[in-house]
């Protein structure tokens, strides 16, 4: 008998546009006749809605599955007739009346759809050709062997109603909040992928661009976070597997190959195809837009095998992933396949770690999410109490249309780690050279809201997070460094961390506490490190936000070790990650 067994598990994961809103174009069978759903929104839909406003709402059965955005019919080809991103959502409850009405979704959308966008009834996942679909769910975190799935998790409530035949016993029971909580355990760092999402955005910025004059462009309309498809002014000579510097600058067109690094929000996007040419250039994306970006931006072509900065920044709202789960069996039999997609997850809680002869470690500790859904489409006996469409199976609970995300989809990670031996270690301006582990714990307190809403169905999981307040802590442990006279003023001495503890941060200028900086970083190779600095410019300061790092406790205790040593507790405020290496695009 064929089993899913662990080690044949695959998780991937992408980041979200908006809270809840799984990424992937994908298509379907059209259902076709006079009593499917073929209409268009009357409104715009951003990501993140979860109901949709339409001009014809009749036809409409609870259950039905529709493609938001994308071809109007059957014929059109994604790509060359369709270059806008489309989507595949359920029908949970409708207010539909004789014409315009309202759809609303069993998850929040994950593209920006325009008024006029079609929305059309489907069947199945239509994906056999490259051009129907294309999966944005691809990427590994890192070297994981481990994962807390953040499953469904029900609250079944017991209620006692007094009477005769109560004999103290629950009378009946109701169905109560609904939550989804994981945890990713310490998997390797093999590059920035998992640093942001505890923390904030990335911006990046390459090393050098194409001759300018060629490979130069503008955006010819605005471009949404969360958008695969961008219109340019003109093609830029594009090469597909090419990569596109989007300065987030306008007016800044440069002179020469050296990069515009003084946007707000610059990326770094692939080409995955091309169509068109002049103002009618589109280009889809190899991962959708982490940023907004204006009208009339520089977008630039990168130069060849150039290296990147990708700088990690903290942000107020953070960024939420979409965790796809893929069990196959032992018998590689693919119709056996259990498929769980999980959405809206946040990174509540985080360690960043390295312990000597080891790796580069991080683990996401908390990681609640506000729904899933799931591939099992039918049970013995559905009941009475689920979808029944005409047009589609009746499905269980959450079941839903989307893409199987298999082997040959995975963006494998093929670089080395970041190497225990590899690190530095700064504290007030000096290298220690003695660290033996050093982690960062990373707290968002993010709180799970249930509001009192129009949800349908059986969602009864969190409306939204909301983050709390931010906190950072650092444990170390040091072997001493050599003595010292008393009287030395040595920084990287074995008695500096024993000073430091009693002068509390305050060097006497009349100014208070000021803390210090500290500096860690693993170097891989030529241009290739990640760099933590605290706090987030280097530089400690006095007054309010502009502290550093302070000691907590550093006990000079005696024990058994041939060389004395301190568990050394920091506070600090604030941070940012600096990664220099090779790859472009980041989810």
């Amino acid at each position: 008998m064929a089993v899913y067994r662990s080690d044949q598990a695959q998780l991937t994961m992408s980041a979200e546009a908006a809270p809840g809103g799984d990424p992937e174009l994908i298509s379907g069978t059209l259902v076709g006749g006079s009593s499917d759903i073929d209409t268009t929104l009357s409104a715009d839909a951003p990501a993140g809605a979860t109901q949709i406003s339409v001009a014809d709402a009749e036809d409409v059965t609870v259950g039905d599955f529709i493609r938001i955005g994308g071809p109007d019919g059957a014929a059109a080809t994604i790509g060359t007739d369709v270059t806008e991103e489309f989507e595949i959502r359920r029908i949970v409850h409708t207010s539909a009346t004789d014409g315009a009405g309202t759809y609303f979704l069993d998850r929040p959308l994950a593209f920006f759809h325009p008024s006029g966008d079609t929305v059309e009834e489907v069947t199945n996942v239509a994906n056999t050709t490259a051009n129907e679909f294309y999966p944005y769910i691809t990427t590994v975190p890192g070297i994981y062997e481990g994962v807390t799935l953040p499953d469904f998790t029900p609250t079944i409530e017991p209620r006692y109603l007094l009477g005769t035949s109560a004999n103290r016993n629950f009378t009946t029971a109701y169905s109560g909040s609904q939550s989804f909580n994981g945890a990713l355990s310490s998997f390797v760092v093999v590059n920035a992928t998992p640093l942001r999402f505890p923390i904030g955005k990335m911006k990046t910025n390459p090393s050098a661009y194409l001759d300018t004059s060629d490979h130069t462009s503008e955006l010819q309309t605005a471009a949404k976070k969360g958008d695969v498809w961008i219109n340019l002014k003109n093609n830029t000579n594009l090469d597909v597997g090419g990569f596109l510097h989007i300065t987030d600058e306008t007016g800044t067109a440069p002179s020469s190959t050296t990069p515009i690094t003084s946007g707000t929000n610059p990326e770094v996007v692939k080409v995955q195809s091309t169509t068109g040419s002049g103002t009618s250039t589109f280009v889809q994306l190899s991962q959708p837009l982490r940023f907004d970006h204006a009208v009339d931006v520089n977008v630039q072509e990168v130069a060849a095998s150039p290296t990147y900065e990708h700088t990690i920044t903290e942000s107020f709202d953070l960024d939420t992933l979409t965790w796809n789960v893929l069990f196959r069996d032992t018998a590689e039999t693919a119709a056996n396949d259990l498929q769980r997609r999980y959405v809206g997850g946040i990174v509540d809680s985080a360690t960043i770690s390295a312990s000597e002869g080891g790796m580069l470690m991080m683990s996401y500790d908390s990681v609640p999410f506000l729904d899933m859904i799931h591939n099992q489409e039918d049970q013995t006996d559905v009941g009475t109490n689920l979808f029944n469409s005409s047009n589609a199976p009746a499905g269980m609970p959450r079941f839903a249309l989307m893409n199987k995300i298999t082997g040959s989809d995975i963006d494998f990670p093929t670089t080395e780690p970041y190497y225990f031996s590899q690190g530095s270690f700064t504290l007030f301006g000096q290298e220690f050279a003695r660290i033996r582990n050093v982690s960062i714990s990373i707290a968002n307190s993010v709180e799970p809201r249930y509001y009192i809403s129009p949800r349908h169905g059986r969602h009864r999981g969190p409306s939204e997070f909301r983050e709390g307040r931010r906190s950072y802590s650092m444990a170390c442990t040091v072997a001493l460094p050599d003595t010292v006279a008393s009287d030395a003023t040595t920084v990287n001495s074995a008695n500096e961390i024993f000073k430091q503890l009693l002068l509390e941060g305050n060097y006497g200028d009349g100014n208070g506490l000021k803390g210090f900086a500290i500096t860690l970083t693993f170097t891989r190779g030529t241009n290739d490190t990640i760099t933590i600095t605290i706090p987030d410019d280097g530089t400690a300061g006095t007054g309010l936000n502009e502290q550093g790092a302070f000691i907590l406790s550093a006990p000079y205790n005696i024990t058994g070790d041939p060389i004395i040593q301190t568990d050394v507790d920091i506070l600090f405020r604030n941070m940012k990650i600096v990664i220099n290496d090779s790859k472009g695009v980041y989810i």
